[in-house]
Protein backbone atom coordinates (compact mmCIF):
# COMPACT_ATOMS: atom_id res chain seq x y z
CA UNK A 1 0.00 0.00 0.00
CA UNK A 2 2.71 2.35 0.87
CA UNK A 3 4.12 1.97 -2.69
CA UNK A 4 0.86 3.28 -3.94
CA UNK A 5 0.63 6.32 -2.23
CA UNK A 6 4.34 7.47 -2.85
CA UNK A 7 4.77 9.67 -5.31
CA UNK A 8 6.72 8.72 -8.57
CA UNK A 9 7.94 12.16 -9.06
CA UNK A 10 9.96 14.39 -6.60
CA UNK A 11 7.98 17.21 -5.07
CA UNK A 12 9.32 20.36 -3.63
CA UNK A 13 8.74 20.42 0.54
CA UNK A 14 7.15 23.72 1.52
CA UNK A 15 9.60 26.29 3.21
CA UNK A 16 12.69 24.62 1.31
CA UNK A 17 14.29 25.15 -1.55
CA UNK A 18 13.09 24.16 -4.92
CA UNK A 19 15.64 21.52 -4.49
CA UNK A 20 14.26 19.24 -1.74
CA UNK A 21 12.06 16.43 -2.36
CA UNK A 22 9.08 14.48 -1.39
CA UNK A 23 10.18 10.83 -2.01
CA UNK A 24 7.32 9.55 0.43
CA UNK A 25 3.77 9.14 2.18
CA UNK A 26 5.36 11.13 5.13
CA UNK A 27 6.59 14.01 3.03
CA UNK A 28 2.82 14.18 1.56
CA UNK A 29 1.34 14.18 4.64
CA UNK A 30 3.68 17.50 6.19
CA UNK A 31 2.48 19.11 3.09
CA UNK A 32 -1.07 18.36 3.59
CA UNK A 33 -0.84 18.87 7.60
CA UNK A 34 0.74 22.63 6.80
CA UNK A 35 -1.23 23.38 3.43
CA UNK A 36 -4.57 21.91 4.46
CA UNK A 37 -5.62 25.06 7.26
CA UNK A 38 -4.34 27.68 4.51
CA UNK A 39 -6.04 26.11 2.02
CA UNK A 40 -9.34 26.28 4.04
CA UNK A 41 -8.53 29.86 5.10
CA UNK A 42 -8.27 30.91 1.16
CA UNK A 43 -11.98 29.64 0.79
CA UNK A 44 -13.08 30.93 3.74
CA UNK A 45 -11.81 34.06 2.71
CA UNK A 46 -13.54 33.29 -1.15
CA UNK A 47 -16.64 33.22 0.11
CA UNK A 48 -17.44 29.60 0.66
CA UNK A 49 -19.33 28.70 4.10
CA UNK A 50 -17.06 26.55 6.54
CA UNK A 51 -18.30 23.06 5.59
CA UNK A 52 -17.40 23.82 1.72
CA UNK A 53 -14.18 25.53 2.33
CA UNK A 54 -13.45 22.21 4.54
CA UNK A 55 -14.66 20.12 1.60
CA UNK A 56 -12.38 22.42 -1.65
CA UNK A 57 -9.21 22.37 0.65
CA UNK A 58 -9.56 18.59 0.64
CA UNK A 59 -10.17 18.73 -3.04
CA UNK A 60 -7.50 20.67 -4.01
CA UNK A 61 -5.07 18.49 -1.73
CA UNK A 62 -6.12 15.86 -3.70
CA UNK A 63 -5.90 17.93 -7.04
CA UNK A 64 -2.01 18.72 -5.77
CA UNK A 65 -1.56 14.93 -4.85
CA UNK A 66 -2.74 13.40 -8.10
CA UNK A 67 -0.51 16.47 -10.17
CA UNK A 68 2.56 15.97 -8.11
CA UNK A 69 4.11 14.70 -11.46
CA UNK A 70 3.83 18.29 -13.06
CA UNK A 71 5.14 20.27 -10.27
CA UNK A 72 8.46 21.00 -11.82
CA UNK A 73 10.17 22.92 -8.98
CA UNK A 74 10.44 26.07 -11.24
CA UNK A 75 8.32 28.45 -9.03
CA UNK A 76 7.71 28.14 -5.41
CA UNK A 77 5.10 24.99 -3.56
CA UNK A 78 3.18 27.36 -2.12
CA UNK A 79 2.41 29.61 -5.56
CA UNK A 80 1.84 25.95 -7.05
CA UNK A 81 -0.98 24.85 -5.06
CA UNK A 82 -2.47 28.11 -4.40
CA UNK A 83 -3.10 28.00 -8.32
CA UNK A 84 -4.67 24.48 -7.90
CA UNK A 85 -6.77 25.86 -5.08
CA UNK A 86 -7.68 29.33 -6.99
CA UNK A 87 -8.62 26.87 -9.92
CA UNK A 88 -10.66 24.95 -7.42
CA UNK A 89 -12.80 27.80 -6.37
CA UNK A 90 -13.50 29.00 -9.84
CA UNK A 91 -14.91 25.72 -10.81
CA UNK A 92 -16.91 25.32 -7.78
CA UNK A 93 -18.18 29.07 -8.37
CA UNK A 94 -19.03 28.40 -12.20
CA UNK A 95 -20.60 25.00 -10.86
CA UNK A 96 -22.68 26.68 -8.26
CA UNK A 97 -23.80 29.47 -11.15
CA UNK A 98 -24.79 26.75 -13.26
CA UNK A 99 -26.73 25.22 -10.77
CA UNK A 100 -28.25 28.43 -9.57
CA UNK A 101 -29.41 29.27 -12.98
CA UNK A 102 -31.18 25.50 -13.61
CA UNK A 103 -33.30 25.52 -10.01
CA UNK A 104 -36.57 26.77 -9.79
CA UNK A 105 -37.66 29.85 -7.74
CA UNK A 106 -38.60 28.52 -4.44
CA UNK A 107 -40.97 30.23 -1.87
CA UNK A 108 -39.84 33.48 -0.97
CA UNK A 109 -37.71 33.55 2.04
CA UNK A 110 -38.16 36.47 4.92
CA UNK A 111 -35.19 38.95 4.92
CA UNK A 112 -33.61 38.41 7.95
CA UNK A 113 -31.11 40.51 7.63
CA UNK A 114 -29.47 42.70 10.67
CA UNK A 115 -30.69 46.04 11.06
CA UNK A 116 -28.96 49.05 10.20
CA UNK A 117 -28.11 49.79 13.67
CA UNK A 118 -26.67 46.17 14.09
CA UNK A 119 -24.62 47.09 11.09
CA UNK A 120 -23.80 50.36 12.40
CA UNK A 121 -22.52 48.71 15.89
CA UNK A 122 -20.48 45.99 13.90
CA UNK A 123 -18.97 48.69 11.70
CA UNK A 124 -17.63 50.38 14.84
CA UNK A 125 -16.65 47.05 16.85
CA UNK A 126 -14.53 46.44 13.18
CA UNK A 127 -13.06 49.72 13.71
CA UNK A 128 -12.26 49.63 17.20
CA UNK A 129 -10.25 46.16 16.91
CA UNK A 130 -8.53 47.35 13.85
CA UNK A 131 -7.74 50.40 15.13
CA UNK A 132 -6.36 48.00 18.24
CA UNK A 133 -4.15 45.66 15.99
CA UNK A 134 -2.45 48.52 14.65
CA UNK A 135 -1.25 50.00 17.80
CA UNK A 136 0.41 46.52 19.17
CA UNK A 137 3.87 46.37 18.46
CA UNK A 138 4.83 44.90 15.32
CA UNK A 139 6.13 41.68 16.40
CA UNK A 140 2.72 40.88 19.02
CA UNK A 141 1.12 41.80 16.12
CA UNK A 142 2.53 39.44 13.12
CA UNK A 143 2.63 36.59 15.28
CA UNK A 144 -0.63 37.00 16.56
CA UNK A 145 -2.35 37.17 13.22
CA UNK A 146 -0.06 34.63 12.24
CA UNK A 147 -1.74 32.08 14.75
CA UNK A 148 -5.26 32.98 14.32
CA UNK A 149 -5.83 34.32 10.69
CA UNK A 150 -3.27 31.94 9.02
CA UNK A 151 -4.20 28.69 11.63
CA UNK A 152 0.10 28.89 12.13
CA UNK A 153 1.30 27.00 15.22
CA UNK A 154 3.71 28.76 17.33
CA UNK A 155 6.47 26.40 15.81
CA UNK A 156 5.57 27.48 12.68
CA UNK A 157 5.68 30.63 13.61
CA UNK A 158 8.61 30.64 15.31
CA UNK A 159 10.73 28.80 12.42
CA UNK A 160 9.17 31.89 9.88
CA UNK A 161 10.36 34.53 11.70
CA UNK A 162 13.43 33.02 12.98
CA UNK A 163 11.95 33.45 16.57
CA UNK A 164 13.06 31.07 19.91
CA UNK A 165 9.59 29.14 20.46
CA UNK A 166 9.04 30.85 23.96
CA UNK A 167 9.51 33.94 22.23
CA UNK A 168 6.52 33.46 19.99
CA UNK A 169 4.23 32.50 23.26
CA UNK A 170 5.16 35.35 24.96
CA UNK A 171 4.49 37.51 21.88
CA UNK A 172 1.16 36.37 21.43
CA UNK A 173 0.22 35.92 24.70
CA UNK A 174 1.33 39.49 25.52
CA UNK A 175 -1.02 40.60 22.28
CA UNK A 176 -3.93 38.80 23.39
CA UNK A 177 -3.67 40.41 26.70
CA UNK A 178 -2.88 44.15 25.29
CA UNK A 179 -5.79 43.96 22.68
CA UNK A 180 -7.90 42.58 25.54
CA UNK A 181 -7.00 46.04 27.73
CA UNK A 182 -7.33 48.58 24.48
CA UNK A 183 -11.17 46.90 23.98
CA UNK A 184 -12.16 47.00 27.49
CA UNK A 185 -11.01 50.50 28.08
CA UNK A 186 -12.69 51.76 24.54
CA UNK A 187 -16.26 50.40 25.65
Amino acid sequence: MREALAPVVPMARPGAGSTAVVADEESFRQIFDEFLPRLRSFFLASGFQASDADDLSQAAMWNVYRSREEFRGDGSLDGWIYAIARNVARDEWRRRGRAAETEPVGEVVADESPSAETLANDRQEVARLGAALRSLPTGMRTCLLMHVQQGLSYQAIAERLNLALPTVKVQIWNARRRLRSLLEAGR
